[in-house]
């Protein structure tokens, strides 16, 4: 009897074991289940997962199907246009054929460079001028006049690869009549990686960038322009000196500044600058914020466009003599091309404050002309009086040319951005501006 239930406790001591190994096994399966449930909803739905991939792949191809009918529409209008250009009508022509009705399944911009949306995607597509077909993203959208952009002109990577020495500092010579320079004595000026820019302007593939402040010379001096010479070479000084911030990484090397030179007599003489993103900033850029166009100039000042005919010949600034100067007093009938005007023309406070914060040249020359002397100007932004006006480095009248050197205005520069370098993703409220791609 004894053996009996000493047999029956064991077998029931191995039925308990029995199952405790069997819950353990449960509960080990169950825990590898969820291991590989998570393994497996990571692999389908995480951030680099199979249906994310899976749409991005779909998305791209897309794309490439929305891109390939509008290369195909490019091809057709070039073989439509015996000039061999883009022309609207045969450009729309073509992608009605590939994509649909204009209005309902895509639209396109009124002119060059054109764009493309397809309305059901939404997505839009940039035609340049040598066709070529690119995804656009319409950056106004993101970006905002005023806002600041971490530019770098002294780098031309994202590595932080630094640009060559030269390129990044100028000396404006004194010059002569002969040969371009300020007229007063040699300035050097050297590109600061320290530099804040903020946006000017948006375009369809750029964004303007100007220096939070307009910059001086390596020893904190203003820039000295005097006279003659001065006069005679104003524009192309100025833009030489902002030359040097535009080979930053972002920056659009492909800009042609252009700007004149020389006296009255000396004809329509013009000359350009390439290779870099940046140049001075010009009263045609302060009228584009303030909305003044060419018409309104003889608004602004009655006597713009006349030639008062001066009782007597004048003397003039001129580059076929060494200090800039005419021998003779031989001009007259010079057109009047001189105007003023208030701030208050910018009617953006935050844009106002931006371009009037302090005293700078503007690449731009003009002229006042009176019955009996002409006063040969550069253009300025006056922040003290709240003016964009112009300051004399010469007048004229029958005893020889008078010169004047300026001293009080500094320089600023714009640069131009290659607008696909901005990064839209760039949490600005955190950074503070935006950031390269």
């Amino acid at each position: 009897m004894l053996k009996e239930k000493n047999k029956s406790r064991e077998t029931n001591e191995k039925k308990m074991k029995a199952k405790g190994i069997t819950l353990i096994a449960l509960v080990i399966t169950v825990i590898v289940l969820l291991i590989l449930a998570g393994i497996t909803i990571a692999t389908l739905t995480g951030e680099n997962g199979i249906l994310i991939r899976a749409t991005d792949a779909k998305e791209q191809t897309q794309i490439e199907e929305e891109k390939e009918k509008i290369e195909l529409s490019v091809v057709g209008a070039y073989t439509k246009d015996n000039e061999g250009q883009i022309k609207r009508n045969y450009l729309n022509d073509e992608l009605t054929n590939y994509i649909g009705v204009e209005g309902s399944d895509y639209t396109l911009s009124e002119v060059a460079p054109f764009i493309v949306t397809y309305l059901d995607s939404e997505r839009s597509y940039l035609i340049d001028e040598d066709g070529n077909v690119s995804e656009y993203v319409d950056i106004a959208k993101y970006v905002k006049v005023g806002d600041y952009v971490n530019y770098n002109a002294t780098v031309l990577d994202k590595n932080g690869t630094k640009v060559e020495s030269n390129k990044l500092t100028y000396t404006s010579s004194t010059g002569s009549g002969i040969e371009h320079g300020n007229g007063s004595m040699n300035q050097i000026f050297t590109a600061k990686a320290d530099i804040k820019w903020r946006v000017l302007d948006i375009g369809t593939e750029t964004v303007t960038l100007i220096s939070e402040y307009p910059i001086t010379t390596d020893s904190g001096e203003n820039f000295s322009i005097n006279g003659a010479v001065g006069y005679l070479y104003a524009e192309q000084e100025l833009h030489e000196i902002c030359k040097i911030y535009g080979y930053g990484y972002g920056a659009d090397t492909s800009q042609v500044t252009n700007y004149g030179y020389g006296g009255p007599i000396d004809g329509n003489l013009t000359g350009q600058i390439t290779g870099s993103g940046a140049r001075s900033i010009t009263i045609e850029d302060i009228n584009k914020k303030a909305g003044i166009t060419e018409t309104d100039y003889i608004t602004l000042d009655s006597n713009y466009g006349s030639t008062i005919n001066p009782s007597i010949n004048i003397y003039y600034p001129t580059i076929t003599t060494l200090n800039g100067k005419s021998n003779s007093a031989r001009v007259k009938n010079l057109k009047y091309t001189y105007y003023s005007y208030n701030k208050t023309e910018v009617e953006d406070i935050n844009i106002q404050n931006m371009l009037f914060n302090k005293r700078y040249w503007l690449a731009s020359r003009c002229v006042n002309t009176y019955s009996n002397r002409c006063l040969f100007r550069i253009s300025i932004v006056d922040s003290d009086n709240n003016f964009v006006s112009a300051s004399y480095l010469c007048s004229n009248d029958n005893l020889l040319i008078d010169e004047r050197m300026v001293s009080d205005f500094s320089v600023r520069p714009i640069v131009t951005l290659k607008s696909n370098t901005i990064d839209i993703n760039t949490d600005y409220e955190v950074e503070g501006h935006w950031n390269l791609k």
